[in-house]
C-alpha cells in the first residue's frame, strides 16, 4: 500500500497522469491476487486512481468524463 500512495503523490513533472493510472491499476491488481488486500480495498484504490486521471483531464481542458 505504501508503494501505491507513493506513486499516487508523484508529481506530474515525474509521471503522465495516463502511465500513473495504469502503474496504479497494475499495482492494485498486484496486491489484490496476493491477498494484500481485498476486492473492495481494491476497487477503492480503482476509483481514486481514475478520479485522479479525471481531475487531471479537466485541468488539462478536458471534460473529465
Amino acid at each position: 500500500m505504501a508503494a501505491w500512495s507513493k506513486l499516487f503523490a508523484l508529481p506530474a513533472h515525474f509521471i503522465s497522469a495516463e502511465e500513473r493510472y495504469f502503474r496504479l491499476l497494475r499495482a492494485a491488481d498486484d496486491m489484490e491476487r496476493a491477498d494484500l488486500i481485498t476486492g473492495e480495498e481494491w476497487r477503492k484504490l480503482v476509483q481514486q486512481a481514475g478520479m485522479a486521471l479525471a481531475s487531471t483531464a479537466e485541468c488539462m481542458g478536458g471534460t473529465g468524463h
